[in-house]
């Protein structure tokens, strides 16, 4: 375990802590909670029903979704091998808080992190990445303020500004009060406003609340942890989007969320909390992701597809051909003869 795990931060990366994307250099490897056997290990102590399996289009366009599947039996070792030899992305959800080993790692990065920025951080919660080649992540956005944390492999991150024009205020409140998940249409208009942040092992990204986002791997096997974390500002911020939205279902028009005057927030904060607690949202964007593979070691790309449910854009192995008996030799009967 190394001393310190986020070196200083220079003066420059100070000035623009979410106000833009900053990058920055850690010591994670060090700590050798993310080698081959480590992971395997994590992945074998973690609950399987909290371990996300999922599969996409190589070098994924950005409005393809993400597709679930299924490991049932197969170890830890064997998953790893799996995501480094085929197409998927296999994630132990909240493990770096659950894991008693990575929790005093994460909880030291975070305290390291807030010192350095000068951000207070009120709650955090972070997940292991283990993703192959060329894979990625769809055109989304995050409520929370959002980093990762970049180990092996080679990523880049596009990350687009949180203009009104890029992802709109209605969208981060249906977001917010959970009527659907992060997800964001995409045009390829976009791509002119994107910033493409590449990571090498050892760096790490931070980008202003809201900043909708993808990912796309490079081609080999890709380990981060992706940190989701909330700060007074953040909680504030939110706080102001999600009472507006309840506003604009209850009475058909609410203020605008974006250049809310800070003296109001505190109020929003309030009003937010209450409306939580006394009437929660109807939403129910949290649905479970229907399964549609298995992992398998000898199919193409670790996928073997359950039946009719493979996509277009999927390679599917032809079904074993049945083994054909040998021809039954014909015997004379030479006394016959």
């Amino acid at each position: 375990m190394t001393d310190r795990i986020l070196p200083p931060l220079n003066a420059d990366q100070k000035k623009i802590v979410r106000k833009e994307v900053m990058r920055f250099n850690h010591r994670l490897e060090q700590t050798g909670l993310f080698t081959d056997s480590a992971l395997a290990n994590l992945l074998d102590e973690h609950p399987r029903d909290e371990v996300t399996i999922c599969t996409m289009q190589p070098n994924p366009p950005a409005d393809v979704r993400w597709i679930a599947g299924e490991a049932n039996g197969m170890s830890g070792e064997e998953l790893v091998t799996a995501a480094r030899t085929g197409a998927l992305w296999v994630s132990p959800r909240s493990a770096m808080t659950k894991n008693p080993r990575y929790k005093v790692v994460f909880d030291q990065l975070m305290a390291e992190f807030s010192k350095a920025t000068g951000l207070p951080v009120l709650t955090a919660d972070a997940a292991v990445l283990i993703s192959s080649p060329r894979m990625g992540i769809y055109f989304h956005v995050d409520p929370a303020e959002t980093m990762l944390w970049h180990i092996r492999g080679h990523k880049t991150i596009h990350v687009y500004p949180p203009r009104q024009d890029i992802v709109t205020e209605a969208a981060l409140e249906a977001i917010l009060l959970k009527e659907n998940l992060s997800d964001l249409p995409w045009s390829p208009a976009l791509e002119d406003h994107v910033l493409p942040v590449t990571l090498k092992p050892g760096q790490a990204a931070f980008w202003p609340q809201h900043s909708p986002h993808r990912v796309v791997n490079g081609d080999d096997l890709n380990v981060s942890i992706s940190i989701e974390f909330s700060s007074p500002q953040s909680m504030l911020t939110n706080a102001v989007f999600y009472t507006n939205g309840r506003m604009r279902r209850a009475l058909g028009r609410a203020p605008k969320s974006r250049g809310m005057m800070q003296a109001f927030s505190p109020a929003y904060l309030l009003a937010a909390k209450a409306l939580k607690t006394w009437a929660p949202p109807s939403g129910n964007a949290e649905r479970a992701h229907l399964r549609q593979f298995d992992v398998d070691l000898s199919a193409p790309g670790c996928i073997r597809w359950r039946e009719g449910m493979a996509p277009d854009w999927a390679i599917v192995a032809e079904p074993a051909k049945p083994a054909r008996k040998p021809a039954r030799r014909r015997t004379v009967d030479r006394k016959a003869a």
